[in-house]
Order: C-alpha cells, then structure tokens, then sequence
C-alpha cells in the first residue's frame, strides 16, 4: 500500500492559536477514529498537504501521519475551504486500519465516443462520484467507464461499473451512471 507521509505537529486549542497556524504557512488539523484515547489537534505544513492531495489518488489518498513519534494511517475525511480565496484551511482526519474496510467516495469517469454519440445521440454522465467499500489499499483514483460499445437507449448502472478487483459498490438504489440518449430531432 502507498501512503503519503505527513509530519503533524502539535498545537493548542483556540483561534489565536489557529489564526498562527495558518499565518506561518500550515493548516490545522484534528485526527481521530478508532484506536485513537483522543481526537488529537495538530497542524501540517501547507506545500505538504497539497503535494499529498495531487497525487494519482487525489484526496482519496493514504496518508501516513507522524505525530509525536507515532505512525497513524488516515484518509483526508473532511477539507474546509475558504470561499473566497479558494485555499485549504482545514482538514480532518479518520483513521484507518489496513486490514478493515472503509467506505469512501470515488469519481467516476467516461473514457471513448459511443457508437450512440456517432449515430446523432446525447450522452449524459449523471453521476459523477459513487461510493465504494474497499480495504485502504484497494482505493481506486477513479472508476473509468468505456463507453466505445454503447448504443441509444443504453444505460450503464451503478452494479455494471467496472469496480477493480477488492472493491464493491455502496449503494441503496441501482441508478443509473451513463445515459445515451437520442440526439435533437431523433426518430
């Protein structure tokens, strides 16, 4: 399994302390989950949690968190960012064990022209991230759709995406992904 590693280092509680932080250039963080006497409160350098989070992974990354000397495995659970400035300006960490299953959202994306596009139709990609259950190892960057083989009237559903090996769909109702459609003026 690939982890990113992330030095965490402590910081006290409070909004002078946050508005610190983040002025010397890092982010405030809190980790928690299983495993964890308490949430623990610490702040990461900013270059670093960015380089992290532009990996093949994307912010579906393992990162691999020292902080006082202990090695804690994490996935990115939540990110605040600034609505104006468009910046991270924090981030909460879950915990994860490599052998137990986490259920985190993926972004699914259509690769190739259907045979429905080159006949005059419209395809829609309906939904644009599924929710997935994988062991922290197995997470995918994304799920890629060939949609070379579709025809008009085709839909591509939840339970017929092609999940990699170690990794299964979450999911209440089977909708669908990919529609192809006719195009305007159709028959």
């Amino acid at each position: 399994m690939e982890t990113f590693k992330l030095a965490v280092e402590k910081r006290e509680q409070g909004k002078k302390s946050v508005k610190a932080v983040r002025n010397n250039g890092f982010v405030p963080v809190e980790i928690y989950g299983k495993g964890l006497e308490s949430n623990i409160s610490g702040s990461v350098e900013r270059k670093e949690l960015i380089k992290g989070l532009h990996t093949p992974q994307g912010k579906n990354v393992i990162f691999s968190l020292d902080y006082e000397g202990k090695e804690y495995l994490a996935i990115a659970h939540e990110l605040q960012i600034h609505p104006v400035k468009d910046n991270i300006i924090h981030v909460d960490f879950m915990t994860v064990s490599e052998d137990k299953e986490i259920t985190i959202v993926v972004p699914v994306t259509k690769q190739g022209r259907s045979k429905g596009e080159i006949a005059g139709g419209k395809i829609f990609q309906v939904v644009k991230e599924v929710k997935v259950a994988c062991k922290p190892a197995d997470v995918p960057a994304e799920i890629v759709v060939d949609v070379t083989n579709n025809e008009i009237g085709d839909r591509i559903k939840l339970s017929t995406l092609p999940y990699p090996q170690g990794v299964r769909p979450v999911f209440t109702q089977d909708a669908p992904v990919i529609v192809i459609n006719k195009g305007r003026g159709g028959e």
